[in-house]
């Protein structure tokens, strides 16, 4: 296989590679077989954006511009399709050409209802508790899109995805890197990745332990079940030979709708990012480089949402950062062109949403902040168990609020409440992964509500 070089990726992009007559995708993602893109199980080109907000954030202030001082003591922007919480203006969500595009679940409850940091973290990202034991999204995307030559990504210091649920399954476990400036450093670690005796014995104990479906009915056969993209290190490592993914480089690929390239100079702009390349908005624009060279899955970790204090003055700043960077997702990649699937834009075929450790709320006498001007988590608390979750692009239409909560941070009278599950049950639902072959049945997905 040879490098996929911006040469090699404009070539393939230009001659319209997809789905031909003999029912293969052909082109930078590999070869996709017939039988497998007519199993449903998983798409050529589909992916997802989990911005991971580390620490426990207060959605309802951060997203939901329909409730009270109570629960968003802020205020609310009107007047636009999906109303938003004041400290979004400026952001570029309050724009309605990319505010269109938002979905939000006001009522999604962790289902253990934990003011634990560990424990809301691993329900945000495997749905379960961590006693359950249950692999991470990203492994779980690994698992479903392993045809793919480009794994899933973590970008961030603090990426939970990496440390929960994935090291139940080292063979579908994702990539991890600290920066955007790191991704040279998948490369190196890939093709350094020997796997160890100790590590095969490893894997060897797991398989009969393991709860997962999925794990148990795939059959064992060492070395076959190394690491995917560690079996493949060289392989893979070439995939990431490209210059685009270098955010300092002043490189291009791909192209926008409109035929123009995509460069990484644009891109910047469009993310802010910051001269270092070390902010939110940089690992943001190396998302967009993924998804475009049809990497499954990406986490962008961002930590320091803890605010037991000063979140009055704390909170408006790293929501707007927040805000910018999912502005800049919709608007970037609702104007790139898909490349195994020419005509549609990378928003059609990428979800985007947002996971968090738990929500959290005020318990002072109405001021919507505690004593410290900040909020807190308590355990069974309605406050901390209710997220205002995002969902946004897979082909979904935009403009849906579902659920409703009070000013008091409850669920209001006949308010449908949705859980974790479900929201990574739809990620999984619009990348055409059947979701029951990873969540049970009484966790359906949210697809034809936001539809």
């Amino acid at each position: 296989m040879s490098p996929l070089n911006r040469r090699n990726f404009l070539r393939l992009a230009a001659a319209g590679a997809g789905v031909g007559a003999l029912g293969t995708v052909s082109g930078p993602f590999g070869l996709l077989s017939r039988a497998h893109a007519a199993s449903g199980i998983a798409g050529a080109s589909g992916g997802a954006i989990f911005i991971v907000l580390n620490g426990g954030a207060r959605t309802q202030a951060v997203f939901n511009g329909m409730v009270g001082s109570g629960a968003n003591p802020f205020g609310q922007i009107s007047g636009l399709p999906v109303p938003m919480s004041s400290v979004m203006e400026g952001s570029g969500l309050d724009d309605p050409e990319i505010n269109r595009h938002i979905n939000l679940v006001t009522t999604v409850a962790h289902h253990n209802r934990s003011g634990s940091h560990a424990t809301g973290r691993s329900v945000a990202c495997t749905g379960y508790t961590p006693e359950e034991g249950k692999p991470g999204i990203l492994s779980i995307l690994n698992h479903a899109f392993a045809f793919r030559d480009v794994p899933c990504v973590n970008i961030g210091n603090d990426t939970p995805t990496t440390a929960i649920g994935s090291e139940i399954s080292s063979t579908f476990s994702p990539v991890k890197i600290n920066t955007a400036l790191d991704v040279n450093e998948i490369s190196a670690s890939l093709v350094d990745s020997a796997v160890s005796e100790d590590e095969k014995l490893r894997l060897d104990s797991l398989r009969n332990t393991l709860q997962d479906r999925f794990l148990r009915a795939t059959p064992y056969d060492a070395p076959a079940d190394i690491p995917f993209y560690q079996r493949r290190a060289i392989e893979i490592a070439q995939q990431f030979d490209n210059d685009a993914l270098d955010i300092r480089a002043d490189a291009s690929m791909g192209r926008y709708l409109d035929g123009s390239p995509v460069r990484n100079g644009g891109l910047r702009g469009s993310f802010n990012v910051a001269d270092n390349g070390r902010n939110l908005g940089a690992a943001a624009m190396l998302a967009v480089r993924l998804r475009q060279l049809g990497c499954g899955g990406i986490t962008i970790s961002t930590g320091n949402w803890d605010m037991h204090s000063n979140e009055e003055s704390r909170l408006p700043g790293r929501a707007n950062e927040v805000g910018g960077v999912i502005a800049g997702l919709i608007g970037e990649l609702s104007q790139i062109e898909s490349p195994l699937e020419p005509g549609r834009s990378l928003l059609d075929t990428t979800v985007i949403t947002v996971l968090s450790d738990f929500g959290r709320g005020n318990w002072s006498n109405g001021t919507g902040f505690n004593s410290d001007r900040g909020s807190d988590h308590r355990s069974r608390e309605d406050k901390t168990a209710f997220q205002c979750i995002p969902i946004i692009g897979g082909g979904l239409a935009g403009g849906q609020v579902l659920g409703e909560i009070t000013n008091g941070g409850s669920p209001a009278a006949g308010s449908p409440i949705y859980t974790t599950r479900q929201v990574l049950a739809t990620a999984l639902d619009v990348l055409g992964i059947p979701p029951t072959l990873y969540m049970p049945e009484d966790a359906p997905p949210l697809t034809e509500d936001l539809s």
